[in-house]
């Protein structure tokens, strides 16, 4: 087995209580040396040692406010269906991405995802800032702004995907269902 030293990441996880008896600062795997970290990226997921998610969270949130941005400065070119299609690629793709690890987590890390999504709506529909915009996620058929019930979607869709031998091998023997299926 080889390891490549520069991209290994080895991270205590736990409580901070747990955390600060924690003495062991660096690993030694088949002969490399490891520090541990107090954050760690998998799959572009910034995970920290007490698993919160809140610094993944502000990053995803600083990369859509800037794509937001970006889309503002073309808004007066766009038709709707294209403002909705490019917030799609460039806004919900990354909110959406690995969100089901925010299973039941503290308010406050889904706070800035949904100003995210409150922007988003803002720029398809063209309201200002200070407009209201809970009437028109209301009233909007298929949109699914608020990122709680994002979450739950998704995660009901992978249990969906699962159950009915959709999804992959590995997610299927993951879940043991006590209902019979027809």
């Amino acid at each position: 087995m080889t390891s490549n030293s520069d991209k290994t990441q080895f991270i205590w996880v736990g409580f901070r209580q747990q955390l600060a008896n924690v003495t062991v600062i660096e690993i030694v795997l088949n002969g490399f040396s490891i520090k541990t970290s107090p954050i760690v990226t998998r799959l572009g997921v910034k995970i920290d040692a007490e698993l919160t998610f809140s610094t993944h969270v502000k990053q995803v949130a600083a990369r859509c406010f800037y794509q937001l941005r970006q889309l503002w400065s073309i808004r007066p070119a766009l038709t709707p269906d294209n403002a909705i299609m490019l917030t799609h690629v460039f806004i919900a793709s990354r909110v959406d991405y690995c969100n089901s690890g925010l299973f039941q987590t503290a308010a406050v890390n889904l706070r800035s995802r949904q100003l995210v999504m409150n922007a988003s709506a803002r720029l398809v529909t063209k309201k200002r800032k200070s407009d209201s915009i809970t009437p028109t996620l209301r009233d909007t058929p298929h949109w699914l702004m608020v990122i709680r019930e994002r979450i739950d979607f998704k995660l009901c869709l992978l249990v969906y995907k699962c159950l009915y031998q959709l999804a992959a091998p590995y997610f299927e023997s993951m879940i043991t269902s006590s209902l019979q299926l027809r």
